[in-house]
């Protein structure tokens, strides 16, 4: 969190005509040691370094909220990358405003030997890396995810990158099942408020936004839970686009398969951009995610997978989001 403001990069979407006829798609590598690296646990965004073309040390945000990997704008034209047909895009992220976007390039990006992406759209990052206050060279986005398992030790700042065709899990965890593997990190939980309105909705799971659960005004709407969220209970948070208005209130408990979530501060879209038009009620961000030990993403399995601390409820654990005044 930057002073009064949440940073929340939530589901961006990059408009499909920015990418070249001619990159085959990346094939993976499936015969790899694991392999770990620590991450830069900033305003709870995880910032990791990956090599871009040989050149290594480039700070990417990974972000399973966004649709492509994508490379800052001018991390690209240092490198000689020169962007190409730039123009302004609107409707990406929350924000209202517009963003520059240009035509996506074939790249060569590696965390350790491992190529993770060999294609990204071209974003102006500059205006988000300057208002956040933090170094990005890029993002490593859903597509990413979809190629191999990634395990985040929240515990030990750590991420381990595995071949998903060998992975077993054996630990521990609580195993979620995504209801969506081809498009988006989203799984089923349930909602409950102090009125006893409760409901299983489907949420994004979102690294790139820094909220508990930020809920869509139109999920609000339709599950009459407008009156969990007082009308001065507002505050602004700032992502690709822009600002956006939220109002906070407080839930009677949040279930992920078998781990409670009680009395969370959680939070309202006011808007109705073109991001929320997913299917999804809302997003589940690191204020909540990093209350586990380990959160391990096996998207090409179709799982989440949510390792607990010692205690058996979150709030219990440490307080998933400071109470706002």
């Amino acid at each position: 969190m930057i002073g009064s403001l949440l940073l929340a990069m939530s589901t961006t979407l990059l408009p499909q005509t920015s990418q070249p006829q001619r990159v085959a798609p990346l094939v993976p590598a499936q015969h790899f040691a694991p392999v770990t690296i620590p991450f830069d646990y900033f305003n709870r965004h995880i910032f990791i370094s990956v090599t871009l073309n040989g050149t290594p040390g480039m700070v990417f945000l990974l972000d399973s909220g966004t649709n492509r990997n994508i490379l800052s704008m001018n991390t690209a034209a240092a490198m000689g990358l020169q962007p190409v047909s730039i123009r302004q895009q609107k409707g990406l992220g929350l924000g209202s405003g517009k963003v520059y976007v240009a035509a996506a390039k074939d790249i060569d990006a590696r965390i350790g030997d491992i190529q993770v992406a060999n294609l990204m759209g071209i974003i102006d990052l500059q205006d988000l890396e300057q208002r956040f206050g933090h170094r990005i060279d890029g993002i490593l986005g859903f597509p990413f995810l979809q190629n191999f398992v990634v395990e985040l030790d929240f515990n030990k700042h750590l991420l381990t990158l595995l071949p998903s065709k060998k992975y077993s899990y054996r630990g521990p965890g609580d195993m979620l099942y995504l209801t969506s593997r081809s498009r988006a990190t989203s799984i089923p939980v349930m909602v409950s408020t102090q009125d006893h309105i409760t409901q299983q909705i489907k949420v994004e799971v979102d690294t790139g936004s820094d909220v508990t659960l930020l809920l869509y005004p139109r999920f609000v709407h339709g599950a009459h839970m407008e009156g969990i969220f007082p009308a001065k209970a507002q505050r602004q948070a700032y992502g690709l686009g822009g600002y956006f208005d939220m109002q906070y209130g407080v839930l009677n408990s949040l279930l992920m398969g078998r781990t409670e979530a009680s009395h969370l501060v959680v939070f309202k879209l006011l808007s109705n951009s073109a991001a929320t038009q997913t299917g999804f009620a809302g997003v589940i961000g690191t204020s909540l995610l990093d209350q586990f030990r380990k959160v391990v993403f096996d998207v090409p399995r179709g799982h989440i997978i949510l390792e607990m601390n010692p205690v058996s409820q979150v709030s219990a654990n440490r307080p998933a989001m400071p109470l706002i005044p």
